[in-house]
């Protein structure tokens, strides 16, 4: 046996890298139909996480830029305040990409930016 194996044994890394590959079917399937498997149900929710980012950024840009809207320079806010969209989605690009890494390294450690959203 090699020392990979050695270091994932007892720890699902299939069902932990499907949580991320699949980012809302994964999550899904691993909590509901693998409640005792606390290495694949961490990664899910780590990746349940990065969902959230990916959802909640854009809404509140819309409702902050319908607010900022009714200004004279309202919309030149908003348009400015997008880039901070568009950092977030950089960051969950970069939190998924370590999430797999550490899915497939048997690693129990949260993802950058997010992870600490949904602790376990």
């Amino acid at each position: 046996m090699t020392g990979n194996e050695t270091e994932r044994r007892g720890l699902n890394v299939d069902a932990a890298l499907l949580a991320y590959l699949l980012p809302v079917l994964g999550p899904a399937y691993i909590l509901v139909l693998r409640k005792d498997d606390a290495f694949s149900r961490y990664h899910a929710l780590q990746s349940l996480s990065i969902v959230a980012a990916l959802i909640l950024a854009p809404a509140v840009w819309i409702l902050f830029s319908w607010l900022v809207s009714l200004l004279p320079f309202g919309g030149v806010v908003a348009a400015y305040v997008f880039a901070l969209v568009v950092a977030v989605y950089l960051a969950v690009v970069v939190a998924w990409v370590v999430g797999i890494v550490n899915a497939l390294r048997a690693r129990r450690s949260p993802v950058p930016f997010f992870g600490r959203i949904l602790r376990v």
